[in-house]
């Protein structure tokens, strides 16, 4: 059940971005810039996360995450980190 409702959250955030981003007047642009700011704040804080206390590794999983839920996905991972642990 945990497994489930793990994947539920992350599509329903996913499935909240795509209306967000189709909502907005430039698209593309919207979606493009989301994706590399999120992309952006992963690798920040891959590499600098360790002043924090957690340094994500650069699997599929959380690249994906930064991709398409852009930086709140990367705060969303790092909050979920201190939730879970």
């Amino acid at each position: 059940m945990e497994g489930f409702s793990f994947y539920a959250l992350w599509t329903a955030l996913g499935i909240f971005m795509l209306i967000y981003y189709l909502r907005r007047s430039h698209t593309l642009r919207s979606a493009l810039w989301g994706m590399f700011t999120g992309f952006a704040g992963l690798i920040l804080l891959h590499y600098f996360g360790s002043v924090l206390g957690y340094s994500p590794e650069l699997n599929l999983f959380n690249i994906s995450t930064a991709g398409i839920l852009g930086i709140p996905g990367v705060v969303l991972m790092l909050i979920m980190h201190f939730v879970i642990i």
